[in-house]
C-alpha cells in the first residue's frame, strides 16, 4: 500500500490514486519511526537556503550548477526531482522543451516557497507532492528523476529500494551525494545548530557501496563525477540508467 501524498498547486483531476490533494497526513515512515513530525519539516527554508549559500559552504551555487549539467546531459519532456526544496535549478528548465515536472519534498513550506517562485515560468507543468521517500511512494514515470543530497537522509538501502521499486518509471536517475573528506557531517556556520535535529536521520553514503547496490537493484550506472567544495567536502554525481526487464521465452 502506497503512502499518502499532498500535491500542491495542480488540479486534483491529475492527482494519481495514491495521492491526496494538499490533505494533512503523517507518512507512512514518520510513523514507523514512532514520531510526530520529520526533522526536515522543522527546518526555516530562509535558514537552510543561507546556509547552503555559505561562502564557506558553497552547496547552493554548486548544486546549482550541477543541475544544469544533469538537464543537459538528458533532455526530458518530463523530470523529477527529489528534495526539491525551495526549487534550486528550476529557472534552468525550458518550459518550451518541457511537460511536466514534478518536485517532491517533505516540508509544505518549502513547496508552497516553489510554487511562489515557479509557478509563473512553469506554469500547469509545475507538480509539487509533500512526501517522505521511501519504498512505499510511487512516484510519475519521468525522463529524468534528479536526487540531489537526499540519500544521506533517506538511507542507502531505503532509496535503492524506492529506485527499485519505481523502475520502470524512469529514464535515467541522476544522484549527487557528500564525501565529507575534511568536515563534519554539517558545514559550520552561524546557521549550523539548526540542522542539529537531523543528526537521527543522515549518514554517510559510501559511493562504490551505492553504486553496487543500485547494480542488484537493477540498475547500470552511466556517469560519474567529482566537485569539491571550498570546505574540504566533495559533491559526487552518480547517474543510473533502469536495465530493461528480462523478457521470458
Amino acid at each position: 500500500m502506497h503512502q499518502s501524498h499532498r500535491f500542491l498547486g495542480s488540479d486534483p483531476a491529475d492527482a494519481p490514486a495514491t495521492a491526496r490533494v494538499w490533505a494533512g497526513t503523517v507518512t507512512a515512515s514518520d510513523r514507523r519511526r514512532e514520531t510526530p513530525e520529520h526533522p526536515w519539516r522543522g527546518i526555516d527554508l530562509d535558514i537552510y537556503e543561507k546556509h547552503m549559500g555559505d561562502a564557506r559552504v558553497g552547496q547552493l551555487q554548486l548544486l546549482h550548477e550541477i543541475t544544469a549539467e544533469q538537464l543537459a546531459a538528458y533532455p526530458s519532456r518530463a523530470i523529477g526531482v527529489l528534495g526539491v526544496a525551495g526549487g534550486n535549478g528550476l529557472d534552468l528548465i525550458n518550459p518550451g522543451t518541457t511537460d511536466a515536472v514534478y518536485g517532491y519534498d517533505i516540508n509544505a513550506d518549502y513547496l508552497a516557497a516553489c510554487e511562489v517562485r515557479y509557478r509563473d515560468d512553469l506554469g500547469a507543468r509545475l507538480h509539487l507532492i509533500e512526501t517522505n521517500i521511501d519504498r512505499s511512494v510511487a512516484i510519475e514515470r519521468v525522463d529524468l528523476l534528479i536526487a540531489n543530497l537526499i540519500i544521506e537522509y533517506v538511507g542507502a538501502d531505503e532509496f535503492v529500494a524506492f529506485a527499485a521499486a519505481n523502475a520502470r518509471f524512469i529514464g535515467v536517475l541522476s544522484s549527487v551525494i557528500q564525501r565529507n573528506d575534511a568536515a563534519g557531517f554539517v558545514s559550520p556556520t552561524e546557521y549550523a545548530s539548526s540542522f542539529n535535529a537531523l543528526a537521527p536521520v543522515s549518514s554517510d553514503i559510501d559511493p562504490e557501496a551505492l553504486d553496487s547496490s543500485m547494480s542488484e537493484a537493477g540498475f547500470v550506472a552511466v556517469g560519474l563525477c567529482e566537485y569539491p567544495l571550498p570546505n574540504g567536502k566533495t559533491l559526487i554525481r552518480q547517474d543510473f540508467r533502469p536495465l530493461p526487464p528480462i523478457q521470458s521465452d
